[in-house]
């Protein structure tokens, strides 16, 4: 049966991964653990503690833009310094700046903080895919980093709902014990930000082997690979403007429109994962009878409707639905697009173009969160998501039409999805 073959040859790639690799795998479930917490929680504890969509806005800017930031100077960090330390620091920056910003009475503190979690946060993306690859063979590479992709849904699961459930158990202790919803939203994002900073221990206790010599620098490309790193570059920085409009602010969307509670908001985001962790298992085979651009693409344009809807729904449930299928559309759709845009480049560019894209869709995110945050505050939830559909509209629409009738060489590298790269969601660094 195809089912049960596919399970055997995913089974034994699984037996082959190397000790580092597995490694790797475990700091992955700590990382996105202590993401998911803050996911749920961190936007929720600024409204709480006094500050207004505008200033979370320009929190969720200051994240995107540590990220943005330090996209190329990471790459230079992880070939200079090796992939292994950049991990170690990455995780150590980002789980310590999470504590401050979750204990930091001050505005600007907060927002120093989520600069360097950003910082922190893009360390560990830009080092993660080389360090599999330098760790792994073509044999197993595939099932590696679909395995990859599997845990940080996993623990993002898990933590989004640790970060649902454990303010209210803290909330609800006996009355000597009890604590106000503020200052449970800020142990759980402590616990969080310790999960966080523990995905720095397994890294730290990898032997890597004696580094090769470096690879000689890319000659400057002619014109039609900077036409290509240009058009995908675009496709990105549109992505990450619409995802930065919207995918901050879920959690307030939830909590100030339905008046939900962490432990839903949290319930809520798990679902989505859950459904695109299997939805994402799917795409492949789609993709082999339609194409990976094709696919993509479709699956893009199908998630439109359900952003729309979000925006204009009054009705809970429905708005649930619509977000878990929007996610998971747009999610699962990140892993086939990553790879057919490997394929399309020479090898010599595919660096180049990771760093650059990481760049651009964090210049968007950024950009887009502080405005929305006035946006929200000015006209209400709905404005950001028809604007969001619009922008990923045209990015689909454009990056279509100037590659449909490319032709990828062929060799076809291993694609990587945009959970390789950062966090979860509509791009390299996202949700």
């Amino acid at each position: 049966m195809p089912l049960r073959a596919a399970w055997i040859e995913y089974r034994d790639a699984v037996r082959a991964f190397s000790r580092p690799a597995k490694q790797f795998l475990l700091s992955t479930l700590f990382t996105w653990g202590g993401h998911g917490v803050a996911q749920v929680l961190f936007n929720l504890y600024l409204v709480q503690a006094g500050y207004r969509e505008a200033f979370v806005g320009q929190a969720v800017s200051l994240n995107g833009a540590g990220l943005a930031i330090m996209a190329l100077p990471a790459g230079i960090l992880a070939e200079r310094c090796g992939k292994r330390r950049t991990l170690v620091a990455g995780a150590c920056i980002e789980g310590v700046s999470m504590v401050v910003r979750a204990a930091a009475p001050s505005a600007a503190v907060i927002g120093v903080a989520c600069f360097a979690t950003g910082a922190g946060t893009a360390l560990l993306a830009i080092a993660s895919a080389p360090f599999l690859s330098e760790h792994s063979t073509a044999r197993e590479r595939t099932h590696l980093f679909s395995s990859f992709f599997a845990v940080e849904l996993i623990a993002a699961v898990v933590g989004s709902s640790l970060g649902g459930a454990l303010p209210k158990l803290l909330t609800h202790l006996p009355a000597a014990l009890a604590h106000d919803l503020l200052h449970a939203y800020r142990y759980t994002l402590f616990a969080g930000a310790a999960l966080a900073a523990t995905a720095a221990l397994p890294i730290a206790r990898i032997v890597e082997p004696r580094a090769a010599a470096p690879l000689p620098m890319a000659a400057p490309g002619d014109r039609g690979d900077t036409r290509l790193l240009a058009a995908i570059a675009v496709n990105f920085f549109l992505i990450g403007a619409g995802a930065g409009l919207v995918i901050p602010f879920m959690n307030l969307y939830f909590a100030t429109r339905f008046q939900c509670s962490s432990a839903q908001i949290g319930s809520f985001f798990a679902l989505a994962q859950l459904i695109t962790a299997t939805a994402a298992m799917l795409a492949p085979v789609l993709a082999r009878r339609f194409g990976k651009l094709g696919t993509a693409t479709a699956m893009q344009f199908l998630s439109l409707p359900f952003l729309v809807t979000l925006g204009a729904e009054k009705q809970l449930g429905v708005a649930v639905a619509a977000f878990c299928v929007r996610a998971t559309l747009m999610q699962a759709s990140s892993p086939l697009l990553q790879a057919y845009v490997m394929e399309m480049l020479p090898a010599a560019r595919r660096a180049r173009s990771t760093s650059l894209n990481n760049l651009v869709w964090n210049t968007g995110w950024a950009s887009s969160a502080t405005l929305s945050g006035w946006m929200i505050q000015q006209f209400g939830y709905a404005v950001p998501f028809y604007v969001t559909a619009g922008l990923y509209g045209v990015a689909t629409t454009y990056f279509y039409l100037m590659f449909r009738r490319h032709r990828p060489p062929d060799e076809a590298p291993v694609g990587l999805s945009e959970e390789s790269k950062g966090r979860l969601g509509d791009g390299p660094f996202t949700e």
